[in-house]
Order: structure tokens, then C-alpha cells, then sequence
């Protein structure tokens, strides 16, 4: 095992290639010198999974479990890279995707749990929609967070992905990939500092731990500490991942993840009023700092988790490939939160609490096999397979409120304090209890330039509840089938026109008044599209067009009120326009532009409304330009301007403006000073500081946007 000195180097490095300089005119038996071998590093290869210089992917594995050109998925698929995430300052999930269209990530300042995210219009809670490594990330909301940090990469489907993922919103699916091992070594450390009293010291190192390089290790490290513009409310954080990837021989490979994430910040759920922030009060504005709760309110979360990706290579050109993993999460919760959004005064709200801790553990597991062959003139790309997942959860809430003196609180002069004052029993004691198990079979076909993706699913999911304060317990048993079929053709000239056809399932947990569990809702969408990768350029372009309609949508009983029937349906209609290009080693660029026209088309309450959140008209521009000769040489320099349009509560009695928000990054090689390695950026999001607003929880109730964040990165590579 060599780690230290030229061993390390020569262990580490890509592979080389030596070729001797004929014309040199050295003899054979001259012997061969410096002056005659050329030393070439070898070009990185791109995998479906895998990192990607630039901004620019051309292949992923989330759009068909295969690894698969982009351009050939009847599907539009968006790519965030790792490039892309460090060029722009990204520190967390929504300014991940926030340049990418037909996702909408809410800008929950002080909020509590994962993002919480809108695909085509329709809300992927609950984690219905966002997998990492190829598996579910969870099922509940406030059970994880994810460290944008440790990711390499995030992949983005548009529209229903069931037939290859099971339970899901029809929307999409948003795919993380964990940074791992790679073969080329990575020695990163920075530090960060920034507004709102944020510290952070991250850590990235992947190294070769033996000479052949059958195993390499990597671990990724951060730390934490931050308020944040919510006053009394911290976003810290501890993520450590290490990874290691073991490969015996030229058949099998096995890579084993572990990561480690406890979460803390405020636990005040941050609903303000309409009145007093988009519209004006007689009492003025509400600062966007101000704390709407209790001060000993928090949301604690520690998730543990272990898993592992194997493959096996058949000397056939067959591959069977396993995915794994368990979670453990412990949620310690005590929320605060408005019983009404304001008082009939119009400057307080009455806060009620609640203690909510739980627990979990999840298993998630795909098995599958895939090969190539031939069927005539026709080449086949199947794949097979069965995937399952188990979840527990035990979850304790107690209601109380703050003492009598505290538990009316004036949104423009507050006054904290008191001690809570807990309700005599529990309102819920439950267990819950999920499985789900999916069987799966696709078939990717190309004849000459035509390329025919075909592939259904089998879904059985059971949820079972119990809860021992109620003494009440019910079983939900769903199946269903789902498919997807597309067809494109890929002319010479990098243009590709695609159709497809894709459906999804997502299990109702709703009853009616006879206590019937409700079938699941289901989705269907049409889309029709062009992608475009232009010859001599690293650069892509995607315009789709679809139609697409979930059913079987709970409304409200017209009859017993109260109660629920399943007779409502939502349709989104839109277009969506994106383009990425690396143009070199100076230049990069995103542009992208969503129309999305959603419409309850069938509810015995809301029908003809838009629903909650769901801005009609977005876009975003982002340039990247890199100085690489002169006396700047080493500055870079970023700017990006994004724009959402007005969205609407769920009466659309209420609407949030259009804004559009700035973001910038300014950059510079301390190398080019004799500091080898080491770089320091700026970067500012929403620069301008504008003040914007997304509709609440709540049908009167606002989310204040965040305000402006300016973060100093001194990183350093040995």
C-alpha cells in the first residue's frame, strides 16, 4: 500500500498514456528520453451516474435504470452537475434546482424537513419523487434533509416515472447522486463564512488505498454553524459520508455508502399574514426577521444510514446490479405555530404547541439485470427487475401552548418568553407500517436511427396504521400497473424529435364517510419534444410540450360535510425550454423558460382554480466566464437572473406578485499569486435584496422569499 510521495502520485493520477515523438529522429536502440515521449492524460469517460466536466451531461441512468444518452430517453431530463453546483455558490437543494424549469423547491425560510417541492405543477410531499443513489429517500417529510455538499451530481425526469420507481407524485422524480469513489485523487478542503454569522468547514478526500486501485476510498465532511434571517432561528448542521469502492476483478464491484446527517434548526412555523407583508397594514410591514412562536421551539433531525451499490459483469455482456440501503432517523420535534394567521385585532397571533418526536427505520433494496442482444436488424437493451422497500415509524404528539402572558404574540413588537403549558393527554400515539414491493421490465430498442423505449410495472403497497389513543387501526392494500412508451429518432445532425406516452400511481390515504380507503391516484401524460446537442459543441437544448392529468383526487363530500369523495382531477398543460452549453474553458451557460397551465378540472369546492403555488410563466438565465490569459488571469466571474411569475393560495382568493431575483459569484485562482491550490469566491444570492413571497400553509398566510445571502468560499486542493 503505497500513500505517501511519487506512490501516491503515480497511484492516484489518470492513466497515462506514452507515445514516442518520431520526429525526433531518434533511433530504436537511441533508447527513449524526454524529448521524444509525449504524455497524455487519458479523456474522462462519462457514465450515466458518474461526474461531468462542465455543465453539459449527455448520458444518466435515473431517466431508465440503464446507462443511456439523454437524447435517446422519450422523456425530458434535466442535469444539475457538480461544476455547476460549485460555479454557482449552491449551498442547499433549492438553489440547486433553482435554474431548472418545471421544478418549484418553496423558499421556506426557518422551515423545518426536506424540500418541499412542486414538478409540473404538482406537489411531491412527503418525498413522493425525490430518490438518492437510485432509491426512495424516505417517506415522510420531516424523517431527513440532504447535504448538497456530498452530492456529485442531480438528475431531474419530468413527468409520471412509475414504471420504473412505483409510488409516486405524477410530476417527476429527482434523483441525488452521492459523491464516491472516483479514480482520479481528490484532496479538497474550504472554509466558509457569510451572512447571518454562518461558519462552515468542508472536507472532500478520495485517494487509492491500494497500488492497483482495487480499492479506493472517500470521505466527505461538513460543519455548520449558522443563524438565519429568521431571528432565534439556527440552521447547523453535521454530514459525514464516507465511501469506499472495492473491485476484485475485472467482473464485480461493490461500493458501500454510509453517511451520517443530524440537522438542527428552528421549530416556529413561519406563516405570516397576508395582510401586514404583501399587502400593507395600518400597522405597517412585519419584518422578515421576526420569529412567529415560541422561542424554545426546534426541529432536531439525525438520520444514519448504510447502503451499497454491487454489480456483477457477465461475460455475455449481461449485468446484474444491487441497490441497498437502511435508514435510521430520530426526530426530536416541538413546533410552534399560529392557531389563526392573525386575530381579528390585525397585529397578533394566538401560537399553540406541539411536541412531536418519532422514530424510523427504512430498508430499500433493487435487484435488476440488464443486457444487450440482438433480434435481427433490431438491438435490444432490457432490463428486469424487482425493487422493495419497508418502512416503520413510531410518533408521539402532545398539543399544549405558552403560558397565558406569551400566548398572544404581536407580529410588530413581539415579546418572548414563558414556559409551556402542556395539554393533559396525547392527541396521537401511532405505528406505522409501509411496504412496498414492484416488479419491472423495460425494453430499449434502436433500428438503424429510430430508438422505442417500452416498459410496464406491477406495484403492490400496503400501509398499515395504528394508534393507541384512538385505540383505532386501519390497512390500506393498493396495486396497480403503470407503463411508459416513447419513440425518437436521432438525425445526424444531433436533432431529436421523441413522443411518448407515461403514466404514475400515488396511494390516498384519505377515507370516506363509510371509512372506505380511497384507490390510489393515478396520472397519465403525453409528451412530445426535441433535444438537440449541436456537432463540434458541448452543449444541449430540450423543448417539450405535455398534457398531463392526475385522478381519483380527494374533494370534499357535497353531501356529509366533513368528509371526502374521490371524484377530483388536475390537469397541467405546458412547455418547457432549456439550454446548457460549456462553449470552452471560459464559458458557461444555462437559459431555460416553463409554461405551466394547471387547473383543478374536477372538484365539488375549488373547480376551475389554479392550484396552490404553481406560478404560470418562470425563467432563468445564468453566464459563467472564466479569465484564462493576461493580467486577470485566474478571475472568474457569474451572474444569474431568475423569474417566477404570481402564484395564487388554493381559493385563489389571494395572489403573491412576480419577482424576479439576481444572484452573482465572483472568483479568483490564488494560484496565479504562487498559492497553488488554493481559491477564494464570493457569492450572493437574491443580491438585490428584493423582498418576494410564496403562498403559505394556510389560505391567508405567506412565506417570506430569502432575503439577500452573501457567502465567502476560501477552498484549497493539495
Amino acid at each position: 500500500m503505497q500513500m505517501a510521495g511519487v506512490g501516491l502520485l503515480l497511484a492516484s493520477s489518470p492513466a497515462w498514456v506514452m507515445a514516442a515523438d518520431a520526429s525526433a529522429g531518434q533511433s530504436a536502440d537511441a533508447g527513449l528520453t524526454l524529448d521524444n515521449i509525449e504524455i497524455k492524460a487519458a479523456p474522462q469517460v462519462e457514465t450515466g451516474d458518474g461526474p461531468i466536466k462542465g455543465y453539459v451531461a449527455k448520458r444518466t441512468t435515473t431517466g431508465t435504470k440503464t446507462d443511456t444518452p439523454i437524447n435517446e430517453i422519450p422523456q425530458t431530463i434535466s442535469v444539475i452537475t457538480r461544476d455547476e453546483m460549485d460555479q454557482r455558490g449552491v449551498q442547499d437543494f433549492n438553489s440547486a434546482v433553482a435554474y431548472t424549469p418545471g421544478i418549484r423547491a418553496i423558499d421556506y425560510a426557518g422551515g423545518q424537513g426536506a424540500p418541499d417541492i412542486f414538478l409540473r405543477g404538482f406537489r411531491a410531499f412527503n418525498l413522493f419523487g425525490i430518490y438518492q443513489d437510485g432509491l426512495r429517500t424516505g417517506f415522510n417529510q420531516y424523517d431527513t434533509n440532504f447535504e448538497t455538499f456530498g452530492l456529485e451530481r442531480i438528475d431531474v425526469v419530468k413527468g409520471p416515472a412509475s414504471v420504473l420507481y412505483g409510488q409516486m407524485s405524477p410530476g417527476g422524480v429527482v434523483n441525488l447522486t452521492s459523491k464516491r469513489p472516483q479514480d482520479e485523487a481528490i484532496h479538497h478542503i474550504e472554509y466558509q463564512a457569510g451572512s447571518y454569522g454562518r461558519q462552515q468547514f468542508g472536507i472532500d478526500l478520495n485517494d487509492r488505498l491500494t497500488d492497483d486501485g482495487s480499492l479506493i476510498g472517500r470521505l466527505v465532511m461538513l460543519r455548520r454553524d449558522s443563524g438565519t434571517q429568521v431571528d432565534h432561528s439556527p440552521d447547523n448542521r453535521t454530514y459525514i459520508a464516507p465511501s469506499i469502492t472495492w473491485k476484485p476483478n475485472d467482473s464485480d464491484t461493490l461500493t458501500v455508502l454510509a453517511a451520517y446527517n443530524k440537522t438542527v434548526t428552528g421549530g416556529s412555523e413561519q406563516s405570516f399574514p397576508y395582510i401586514g407583508t404583501v399587502q400593507r397594514s395600518p400597522s405597517g410591514h412585519i419584518d422578515s426577521d421576526t420569529h412567529l412562536g415560541w422561542l424554545g421551539s426546534y426541529y432536531h433531525v439525525e438520520t444514519t444510514s448504510i447502503g451499497s451499490i454491487y454489480a456483477h459483469d457477465f461475460a455475455n455482456g449481461w449485468k446484474f446490479q444491487q441497490n441497498l440501503r437502511y435508514m435510521h432517523s430520530v426526530v426530536g420535534f416541538l413546533s410552534s405555530g399560529p392557531d389563526v394567521v392573525l386575530n381579528p385585532d390585525g397585529r397578533t397571533q394566538d401560537i399553540g404547541l406541539q411536541y412531536r418526536p418519532k422514530s424510523s427505520n427504512t430498508l430499500l433494496m433493487d435487484n435488476n439485470i440488464q443486457g444487450s442482444f440482438n433480434t435481427g436488424a433490431i438491438r435490444h437493451t432490457l432490463i428486469t427487475g424487482i425493487d422493495y422497500s419497508h418502512y416503520r415509524a413510531e410518533e408521539t404528539r402532545l398539543n399544549g401552548d405558552p403560558e397565558d402572558a406569551f400566548n398572544n404574540l404581536d407580529l410588530y413588537n413581539p415579546v418572548y418568553g414563558g414556559a409551556p403549558v402542556w395539554f393533559d393527554s396525547l392527541q396521537r400515539d401511532t405505528r406505522s407500517k409501509m411496504q412496498q414491493v414492484g416488479i419491472y421490465v423495460q425494453d430499449q430498442m434502436k433500428i438503424d436511427r429510430w430508438a422505442l423505449t417500452i416498459g410496464g410495472r406491477q406495484d403492490y403497497a400496503r400501509d398499515h396504521e395504528e394508534d393507541a389513543v384512538s385505540q383505532s387501526s386501519g390497512t390500506q392494500n393498493d396495486h396497480k400497473f403503470t407503463g411508459r412508451i416513447g419513440l425518437a429518432y436521432l438525425f445526424d445532425n444531433g436533432v431529436t424529435p421523441y413522443v411518448s406516452y407515461s403514466t404514475s400511481f400515488q396511494p390516498n390515504p384519505d377515507t370516506d364517510i363509510n371509512n372506505k380507503l380511497f384507490k390510489p391516484t393515478t396520472g397519465k401524460q403525453f409528451e412530445v419534444g426535441v433535444k438537440y446537442q449541436p456537432e463540434g459543441y458541448n452543449a444541449s437544448v430540450t423543448l417539450s410540450a405535455f398534457d398531463l392529468t392526475q385522478r381519483n383526487v380527494s374533494t370534499a363530500d357535497p353531501v356529509n360535510t366533513g368528509f371526502s369523495v374521490q371524484t377530483g382531477e388536475i390537469e397541467s398543460k405546458g412547455l418547457e425550454l432549456e439550454g446548457k452549453a460549456s462553449l470552452n474553458e471560459n464559458l458557461n451557460m444555462i437559459a431555460s423558460y416553463a409554461y405551466t397551465h394547471t387547473e383543478i378540472t374536477q372538484d365539488n369546492t375549488y373547480e376551475g382554480n389554479t392550484p396552490r403555488n404553481i406560478p404560470r410563466h418562470t425563467a432563468s438565465l445564468w453566464l459563467d466566464y472564466s479569465v484564462l490569459s493576461g493580467p486577470l488571469d485566474g478571475l472568474g466571474i457569474g451572474a444569474g437572473e431568475r423569474y417566477v411569475g404570481s402564484s395564487q393560495n388554493q381559493q385563489n382568493t389571494l395572489r403573491t406578485p412576480q419577482y424576479f431575483l439576481t444572484d452573482a459569484t465572483l472568483r479568483y485562482d490564488l494560484g496565479k499569486l504562487g498559492l497553488t491550490g488554493t481559491k477564494i469566491s464570493v457569492t450572493a444570492n437574491n443580491l438585490f435584496d428584493k423582498h418576494y413571497f410564496e403562498p403559505g400553509y394556510y389560505e391567508d398566510s405567506v412565506f417570506y422569499g430569502n432575503r439577500r445571502n452573501v457567502i465567502a468560499t476560501l477552498g484549497y486542493d493539495f
